[in-house]
């Protein structure tokens, strides 16, 4: 009691705290009571493939465009951004039975223990120059994780379309503090240099920093860019395949159409359509083709791998050898 009489007294003239202990003591309880999503155990699939920050008409919209296959619906997610998510449907002690390939490490972060193998692309895939993980490098881990695990499941975590984005130089440097963090074993503490302002809710500073029409069109630029690679990918994938996203991300949507105040990013527990709303694009295995350079694109990766393995194996050698020669082993 005498904290929270502390912090009262501390921010009694901040309109802007009052105006959050508002939003999210009274009205958020109120506006957004039930959790209404489906968990992703409900629905039947032997791989998912997740886009994460993808919104159901962006993703709709391109649907049409390239007359992707598959049958396109929408679900309600349970989360609003990635840790509910994750937490809400991966509820079970494991799932052995589940090989899951990220690029966020928010998977390592919250569920480190409970598939037979999470493959962290964050780690060793990174890439220095657009901050993110690459399309093209989840799909190369994904091909060489179906080749050596022929009998498991397979979730693939996409970071496309979010931010940052590729082809675009913004940043506020948020993701590659949440990936030293988890590298360190620790929770990543990200300052925010930008406040929300009044009528404004931002999940990140970058949505303060950056015009929203110009991050809009970076947004839809990096979904079009991960489908070229999960077109592919849907066909080399074993069984019933699903396309789908974690949560949405809103881009100046209303709270609610009587409360003027507008919502950026990904909030926590804001279940407005544009961050729930998701796709459920089902590809069912007799709608599969691979490509005819399949054989030739699965033997360049398989080669990479095994030389990166080399390479591993001689680093691992020589750091033992070193060790005899100290005395240390």
């Amino acid at each position: 009691m005498g904290r929270y009489l502390s912090t009262v007294i501390k921010n009694w003239k901040n309109i802007l705290w009052w105006r959050n202990v508002f939003l999210y003591k009274v009205f958020v309880p109120i506006l957004f009571r039930d959790n209404n999503g489906i968990s992703i155990f409900e629905e039947t699939w032997d791989s998912l493939v997740i886009l994460d920050a993808c919104r159901y008409d962006v993703f709709e919209e391109e649907y049409k465009k390239r007359k992707m296959k598959g049958k396109l619906e929408c679900r309600i997610s349970k989360g609003t951004e990635t840790t509910s998510f994750l937490l809400e449907n991966f509820t079970n002690e494991n799932y052995k039975d589940i090989v899951y390939i990220t690029a966020n490490p928010f998977v390592d972060l919250l569920l480190h223990d409970k598939f037979y193998k999470i493959i962290s692309v964050w780690k060793d895939g990174w890439c220095n120059e657009w901050q993110t993980v690459l399309p093209k490098t989840v799909y190369e881990y994904t091909i060489y994780a179906i080749n050596r695990y022929p009998n498991k499941r397979f979730i693939v975590h996409f970071i496309q379309p979010h931010y940052p984005y590729i082809g675009y130089n913004f940043t506020d440097g948020s993701f590659e503090e949440l990936r030293r963090a988890t590298l360190d074993g620790a929770l990543p503490k990200i300052k925010r240099k930008y406040r929300d302002s009044f009528f404004s809710i931002f999940s990140m500073d970058i949505y303060a920093m950056v015009d929203t029409e110009l991050q809009f069109r970076a947004y839809k630029q990096n979904l079009k860019l991960v489908l070229s690679y999960v077109e592919k990918l849907v066909d080399i994938l074993p069984g019933r395949t699903v396309v789908t996203s974690d949560h949405g991300e809103a881009f100046g949507e209303k709270l609610h159409p009587l409360i003027p105040i507008k919502v950026y990013g990904h909030p926590p527990k804001i279940r407005i359509p544009a961050l729930i709303k998701v796709p459920w694009l089902v590809v069912e295995p007799e709608e599969k083709k691979p490509s005819k350079d399949l054989e030739k694109e699965l033997r360049r990766i398989r080669q990479k791998f095994e030389q990166k393995q080399k390479q591993e194996d001689e680093k691992l050698k020589k750091a033992i050898k070193n060790l005899k020669l100290k005395g240390k082993i």
